[in-house]
């Protein structure tokens, strides 16, 4: 599912060298143990399209295949930083759905991905006084950040607790 371009034999000193739409931290995951996962601040191709790069120093042809397999079964999301540069700058940021997920998934089932890959541990989205709304315009979600009535300071008594309360890089 994810998008995948490779990179040309002679701008690169990798075997295997790839850009995917993956955001960075998900592909960090899906790819922790086989290959090298970097960010691209390029312009060719894109860094805000495609946010990610794969580089393996040695290519062997079963761990390109792994590294392939694994990409395509992935499901990109917008990615993280483009997100919050969006909000900072327009305060709001909106997406078609349909660029990202599968068409058979169902409204719910999208939003549950969505509130997963969100940058939600930035502070213009989850703060003591700042939440967001997902607003929904047929398969366009916009996200648009909310000032809390009041100040939000959760309780933390279980080790779970503290662990979804973790300090996360927020923009990258």
């Amino acid at each position: 599912m994810a998008r995948i371009i490779y990179c040309h034999p002679a701008k690169t000193r990798y075997a295997f060298h790839v850009y995917t739409d993956l955001d960075f931290w998900d592909a960090r995951k899906i790819l922790k143990d086989i290959a090298t996962v970097k960010r691209n601040f390029g312009q060719n191709p894109p860094g805000d399209e495609f946010p990610t790069q794969i580089v393996l120093e040695q290519a062997p042809p079963c761990v390109m295949e792994a590294v392939k397999r694994r990409l395509e079964r992935a499901i990109a999301s917008p990615p993280r930083h483009v997100v919050v540069q969006a909000l900072l700058m327009e305060d709001f940021f909106e997406f078609d759905t349909s660029d990202y997920f599968p068409p058979r998934w169902s409204r719910s089932q999208r939003e549950h991905f969505l509130r997963f890959r969100l940058p939600t541990q930035h502070g213009i989205l989850n703060s003591p006084y700042n939440t967001y709304r997902l607003d929904w315009h047929g398969t366009r979600v916009r996200v648009v950040p909310v000032k809390r009535s009041t100040k939000h300071d959760p309780v933390i008594r279980t080790r779970k607790d503290a662990k979804r309360h973790e300090i996360v890089p927020t923009c990258f």
